[in-house]
């Protein structure tokens, strides 16, 4: 298993290596290629991902039918489709592979049996999703506070896998602009 994993729950919370062990057993690696998702529109999410290598995004479809790209995941993140996964109601959202992806998956009953084994996983997800959280206000506070050539260089710089790999269709969706305006900033 990846030291990464084990780095970025102790950015947060102190885990033993017995402890970090049990997780270790618990997750799964996964292999997505191009177009596969995470989960799909209508089903009930049940699982929390880790994102080795890849890219990633999250979208739904609009009142007429357009795609509307809500978040790039990008490498060494822990990610899930959280509304669905803490409601137990179907997913508003697709998330899908933009490139080929290697994930380690936890299934929520495998989750219950990590907070039982690490003392402090729930100062982990606490934490952790405080950041998230904190740093996703942030970016769409100055998202639209500034033009639109300055929201695409905030998207490059915080964004930097999905700013180069990305299509470029998602990336104006994203920014909640066209394709060809975003063409002409890039100009």
């Amino acid at each position: 298993m990846s030291k990464k994993v084990f780095d970025l729950i102790n950015k947060f919370a102190t885990v033993s290596e017995a402890e970090y062990a049990v997780l270790e057993q618990k997750l799964k690696a996964t292999s997505f290629d191009r177009n596969d998702c995470f989960i799909e529109i209508g089903q009930k999410n049940e699982r929390l991902g880790f994102l080795h290598k890849g890219l990633l995004r999250s979208y739904y479809y609009d009142d007429n039918g357009n795609e509307v790209t809500t978040a790039f995941i990008q490498e060494n993140v822990f990610f899930s489709e959280l509304n669905s996964y803490q409601t137990d109601k179907p997913s508003e959202r697709n998330i899908e592979a933009l490139e080929p992806s290697e994930i380690s998956i936890l299934t929520s009953d495998d989750l219950l049996e990590v907070r039982d084994a690490i003392s402090s996983w729930s100062v982990f997800e606490r934490k952790y999703y405080e950041l998230i959280l904190k740093e996703k206000v942030n970016f769409q506070r100055k998202l639209y506070s500034g033009t639109k050539k300055e929201a695409y260089q905030l998207f490059v710089d915080t964004y930097r896998q999905a700013a180069q790999y990305a299509p470029r269709q998602y990336i104006a969706s994203f920014l909640g602009m066209t394709p060809y305006t975003l063409s002409r900033i890039k100009l």
